[in-house]
């Protein structure tokens, strides 16, 4: 079934095949969730590969993004990849030293930041990246160039210029940049192919457990190519990708969106159950022990056997 998913960019064309959707990504702006379907998905990839093209970006340009997660950020990303320039996902939290330092290593030729902070952040080590022509924005900041300007670009686009690019693309050529934390020295860039990461996403699909059309809601950093890779895996097997606000913001938006699956860690994990039984302690009398009791029992569970009726007549 996936044999035709090869390169990172031939996703979103699957996607649109077999799952033609009205909702493929989502985020929430304003307090409302702008949607976009899987043929906008792929209409806006296209446009914004052949901006990219006019504005001077090449096959073999790295092209830096500092974000959170959002859709623009994989419309982003896929329209990079095809044209066969090199994606360089950038923590937002490092320090502009860091930043100075990896845009270096890596020869940035554009940067793509989200917001106002991160806008100031790179302006301050602007000066010290020579390779760095360009700066877009994907939040509407005032005298900054935003990320449209990228597609509206497109418009005046080759179409079949794009198409020679994308079909001389390999699966084994470089696709991303993955720059590890520095803890050990000096961050040092990870050089991943299309290969590497679609190869991860194919093989997870028989252990997925959730089926086209359900809703997955992301919120671990998508410049860490576990989530990355995920987004991918949730693409191929159609689910609909909601992405949280922030961290700050997860229960409201698991509420809003009652997701099917999302992924996590287990530091996140653990500052949920912490939270939860904190409130439990602030309890007194009958529900402090309620509380507790209920706690015990969801101890006592066992995944992958039968409970017994008196456990779930507890429960």
């Amino acid at each position: 079934m996936y044999t035709q998913v090869r390169r990172i960019f031939d996703i979103p064309r699957f996607q649109l095949e077999q799952y033609p959707q009205e909702i493929a990504l989502a985020n929430k702006v304003d307090g409302k969730w702008i949607k976009i379907s899987a043929a906008d998905y792929l209409a806006k990839i296209n446009l914004a590969s052949k901006g990219l093209l006019e504005l001077g970006i090449q096959a073999g340009d790295k092209v830096a993004m500092i974000s959170n997660n959002r859709w623009e950020w994989n419309v982003m990303d896929m329209a990079i990849l095809q044209i066969g320039a090199i994606n360089v996902p950038i923590y937002p939290t490092i320090s502009e030293k860091d930043y100075a330092y990896i845009l270096n290593d890596a020869e940035a030729k554009m940067i793509i930041v989200s917001d106002e902070e991160l806008l100031q952040k790179v302006e301050s080590i602007s000066e010290q990246v020579p390779s760095l022509k360009s700066v877009f924005t994907f939040n509407n900041l005032r005298g900054a160039n935003n990320w449209t300007k990228i597609i509206e670009a497109g418009k005046d686009g080759n179409q079949d210029q794009l198409e020679a690019l994308m079909k001389s693309v390999n699966e084994d050529d470089l696709a991303t940049l993955i720059y590890t934390s520095g803890t050990t020295g000096l961050p040092k860039g990870v050089m991943l192919s299309h290969k590497n990461l679609v190869s991860n996403a194919l093989s997870c699909t028989s252990r997925f457990p959730v089926e086209a059309g359900t809703r997955a809601l992301s919120f671990l950093p998508v410049c860490h190519v576990y989530e990355r890779m995920l987004l991918y895996l949730y693409q191929v097997k159609g689910v609909q990708i909601y992405f949280a606000e922030s961290l700050e913001t997860i229960v409201e938006n698991m509420q809003e969106v009652k997701p099917h699956v999302f992924t996590a860690v287990p530091r996140l994990l653990e500052k949920v159950y912490d939270k939860i039984v904190a409130k439990g302690q602030a309890l007194t009398g009958l529900k402090h022990k309620l509380f507790f009791w209920a706690l015990e029992l969801g101890h006592e569970y066992e995944a992958y056997e039968a409970n017994g009726a008196w456990y779930e007549f507890k429960l």
